[in-house]
């Protein structure tokens, strides 16, 4: 049957189960992975992420940053270039399109025999690690843990999630810290005009939020004319567009909201502006007992805790460029404690979180002589699912060449490949069994 006798269905299912389109996509996953390996030593682990891998679109390609990263500079220093692109497809719109055709072409259209059944299981594998990154992407919580050499920590903050949080100052130095929460789900929908009250039972006032911009900084009504202005300062918002006009990734964005606290049994109103990167909470006093209420990022407590006791960064010879930021740090649970070495690429996991190497600082910027590192921390439900699926992968494969060895070799093919793969198996499992 010609093409031009098939139906339009037909063509369209022809397109993604194709060759050519497999082909063309994972060029481009190469050529991205590439690019935001290049940029990740000027813009850092997670602007890169952002741009090249989690983006339908990419905005822009650094080009700049790339030619440095390859050393090119010290022939020619082309300075400070970038490429836009807006039709160019990213890393989440090109998994995506490969999920699709594996679907189809390897999984749908794929003649089923038993001379195929490794590939039809490789193939199986490969969408599941697909859907391990989709599930990564939607689900997994990440966020960063600034240390300095000596010092440990057991929390850090979310990259993307905000909350508000109202907290009542205690007088005993010794009492029980209590913190309510308004997650951003809430109020990130209540742009000028909209407003939503929240209220609780241990609080002597209802607080309404109004007035929310993502990335926003308080201003000074110099005129006195704003009917918007809080004491004297309104909420002006600001570009979403670094100085290259490049999208900010969401951990650089400042939200601002309004706030006011309606007392509940008096006719007082409090009004405030929460600003994320305000120097103190907002006070608010009801009676004799104050209220810290504050916009932050919000803050997750690992199940156990990380003590930074050196860090190091390596540059390229002769250049003040990064090849390596590395630490060597202390796991502590509990009363145990386990020393453990991270860099860029060697991240720590354990208890379903892993700990990457994310930046580093030496000191001498801020004053302090003291060098510090900045660690990425990701909880993610689908961690070991990429290493469960390229298992499944390998035997699959495995599977798919010692059947074709045995029909070579002219003999049963289920017995032969079966028996040598449970050995392969069991030797592994004792490997692994050995090593840990």
């Amino acid at each position: 049957m010609s093409d031009s006798s098939k139906s339009f269905p037909a063509k369209i299912f022809a397109f993604f189960s194709s060759f050519g389109l497999a082909t063309s996509v994972l060029v481009m996953l190469l050529v991205l992975t590439f690019l935001g390996t290049l940029e990740q030593a000027e813009h850092g682990l997670v602007a890169s992420q952002a741009r090249y891998f989690e983006s339908a679109f990419i905005d822009r390609i650094d080009v700049g940053a790339c030619w440095r990263a390859l050393g090119f500079n010290v022939y020619w220093n082309i300075g400070d270039v970038s490429l836009p692109l807006y039709i160019l497809p990213g890393g989440y719109t090109l998994m995506a399109l490969l999920f699709v055709n594996l679907l189809c072409g390897g999984i749908v259209r794929i003649r089923k025999s038993p001379k195929t059944i490794g590939v039809i299981i490789s193939h199986f594998a490969i969408l599941f690690m697909i859907a391990a990154g989709a599930v990564t992407h939607h689900y997994a919580i990440e966020g960063s843990l600034n240390l300095r050499e000596g010092q440990t920590g057991d929390e850090f903050q979310s990259f993307h999630d905000r909350v508000i949080e109202i907290e009542k100052l205690q007088t005993d130095p010794k009492a029980k810290r209590s913190v309510l929460v308004i997650d951003d789900s809430k109020f990130r929908d209540l742009a000028a005009g909209k407003g939503r009250t929240f209220t609780h039972e241990s609080l002597p006032f209802d607080l309404m939020i109004t007035g929310w911009k993502k990335h926003a900084q308080p201003k000074h009504d110099a005129s006195g004319s704003r009917a918007d202005a809080v004491d004297g300062y309104f909420i002006q918002e600001v570009p979403q567009l670094d100085k290259d006009g490049a999208a900010m990734p969401d951990e650089q964005l400042a939200s601002a909201c309004i706030a006011i606290a309606k007392d509940k049994k008096g006719e007082e109103v409090h009004n405030g502006i929460l600003w994320e990167f305000a120097a103190a909470p907002w006070t608010v006093t009801v009676g004799a007992d104050k209220y810290l209420i504050s916009l932050v990022h919000r803050t997750y407590k690992l199940p156990f805790a990380v003590r930074l006791d050196e860090t190091k960064e390596e540059k390229h010879p002769g250049t003040e460029r990064a090849r390596l930021f590395s630490s060597k740090v202390t796991k502590i649970t509990g009363t145990h404690e386990e020393k453990r070495y991270i860099t860029m690429n060697e991240p720590v996991r354990s208890e379903g979180y892993a700990v990457f190497q994310s930046t580093f600082s030496s000191g001498e910027q801020e004053g302090t002589g003291v060098k510090s590192s900045g660690f990425m921390i990701v909880e993610n439900p689908a961690d070991h699912w990429p290493l469960i699926s390229c298992i499944i992968v390998a035997e699959g494969l495995l599977l798919h060449f010692l059947m074709m060895l045995a029909r070579f070799i002219k003999v049963n093919p289920w017995k032969f490949a079966f028996s040598l793969i449970a050995a392969f198996n069991a030797a592994f499992a004792l490997a692994m069994w050995k090593l840990l």
